[in-house]
């Protein structure tokens, strides 16, 4: 292998990828595989709907906050190493799940799981390490399609679980996935080169785990207590007063958990942009096509003929329905380097805002059977897998290589942010335009949700356009090694 940039390429690159895959695709399963059995856990534990609803929003804040830590680690102390410890806890947490005696320690443990997340950015950081840099590129997008694949599969997994034995089954499942991840990463992944050379920056994590948490708490609870609600506000100025301070301290440090270059660097600041589109527009299709797939059949009989459409679909049918679009994200991801290379290196991004945008138009005109709605979420997925391998790509162009998992964790968290605002939004709709006398939603809240997810994707398009590709700076490194990737790859 002529490449040897890093000191450490592997000869086996088929077998570290597989072991990366596993490991991005067990956090991914698990991240969906609880959203179909929301209703029955909340039976089974005795409890009510939005306490259960603590399941997601548990997992969503366990992973903001700990995966720009965990990130900031690997590039300091070693990714491989990094990846292992993150899959260890994921797998104690999701063992102490399967054996939660009730709901309270099934949400602790679900904010402990949440700190799989950080497998990705990590995984990231490995495949631009040890992969061959003719490779990078696609494993970048293989690596990243994982993420909706697996999603796709969690939705369709957990309903069968779920419908045909005990739920505990969900957690058993994944913890066995989740030790085959640690054998094959443990095996197949070269070790990481060790930074011990900068300290942690403890303040900064404190300020960004606080104004994290305050923001997803806000974005998450504003529909049931109320947008304007004094506790809503009192949690947006917080995270707002929080951010300001974390700029302010890390503007002082010369080793900040968040370099404000990630941030201010306009194309950083593009793509992160892009990061939150890309996490706000698949999310109101996980959240509308469902209930719309499901109606009427979910209702009560007396309240069936208020709803004129839908399909009426079991949980696991639906899921089914949406997993050709699920597919269709690992081969946008696949696909993306051919893309980049005939098209120049926005062009991934620039075919995921306009696919997301044209399913999503043809979502809101165009609903009535099941099939249509196949057929337009493959177009949403399929640009969402061109759009998650075109963020892996820019960040790794626009940041030094040292600091790729810390650039990718914050790209990640920028987008977990917006998979809660798409899925919060996404549910104002559902309980704002209903059939008048009912709680059921109207056709209005499914096509209302459609236009504004095209409206955001034609936002994506312009800032696509926006973007620049320049390195804030370069790494002290010969060279040749300082080449961005997009750049050696297009000629740009």
């Amino acid at each position: 292998m002529d490449d040897n940039r890093t000191g450490h390429r592997h000869h086996r690159p088929n077998l570290v990828l597989a072991a990366l895959l596993a490991a991005v695709g067990a956090y991914s399963l698990m991240q969906t595989m609880v959203i179909p059995a929301m209703s029955v856990l909340a039976n089974r534990l005795q409890t009510d709907t939005a306490t259960a609803g603590w399941l997601v929003t548990a997992f969503l804040l366990g992973a903001a906050v700990l995966t720009p830590v965990l990130s900031l680690l690997g590039d300091r102390y070693g990714h491989k190493r990094l990846l292992v410890i993150v899959l260890a806890v994921f797998l104690v947490s999701t063992v102490g799940a399967a054996a939660a005696p009730n709901i309270g320690v099934l949400i602790g443990m679900r904010a402990v799981e949440g700190a799989s997340m950080a497998s990705l950015p990590l995984a990231l950081a490995i495949v631009r390490e040890a992969m061959p840099r003719e490779r990078v590129a696609a494993s970048f997008g293989i690596t990243t399609a994982m993420l909706g694949g697996g999603a796709g599969a969690g939705l369709v997994l957990g309903g069968l679980i779920i419908q045909h034995t005990s739920w505990r089954w969900m957690f058993g499942a994944e913890a066995l996935l989740t030790a085959v991840a640690i054998a094959v990463v443990v095996a197949w992944v070269p070790e990481s080169p060790e930074r011990h050379s900068k300290r942690i920056d403890l303040q900064g994590a404190f300020l960004l785990a606080v104004a994290v948490v305050a923001l997803l708490l806000a974005i998450t609870e504003g529909n049931k207590w109320g947008w304007l609600s004094t506790g809503v506000l009192l949690l947006f100025a917080t995270a707002a007063m929080f951010f300001v301070a974390l700029g302010v301290s890390s503007s002082r440090r010369t080793d900040p958990i968040l370099d404000l270059r990630h941030i201010t660097h306009p194309p950083m600041l593009v793509t992160n942009l892009a990061a939150l589109l890309i996490g706000i527009v698949p999310f109101f299709f996980y959240v509308l096509i469902p209930q719309l797939l499901q109606l009427p059949g979910g209702l009560p009989p007396a309240l069936r003929p208020a709803a004129s459409y839908g399909a009426g679909l079991s949980v696991v049918q639906a899921g089914l329905l949406m997993l050709p679009g699920s597919c269709f994200v690992v081969l946008g991801g696949r696909s993306a380097q051919w893309l980049r290379g005939r098209f120049g290196s926005r062009a991934p991004l620039g075919a995921c805002m306009a696919l997301m945008t044209a399913g999503a138009v043809l979502t809101a005109l165009f609903h009535a059977s099941p099939g249509q709605l196949a057929v337009w979420f493959c177009l949403v997925g399929l640009g969402a897998g061109y759009g998650y391998a075109a963020l892996a790509d820019l960040v790794a162009t626009l940041v030094p290589r040292r600091e790729i998992a810390a650039g990718n964790g914050l790209n990640t968290v920028v987008r977990t942010v917006g998979s809660a605002v798409g899925s919060q939004v996404s549910v104002v709709f559902l309980q704002t335009f209903t059939v008048h006398g009912t709680h059921v939603p109207s056709q209005q809240a499914f096509t209302v949700g459609f236009w504004v997810a095209a409206a955001l994707g034609a936002l994506g398009i312009l800032l696509t356009g926006a973007l620049r590709i320049r390195p804030h700076h370069q790494d002290p490194a010969p060279e040749s090694d300082v080449v961005p990737l997009a750049a050696s790859r297009t000629g740009q």
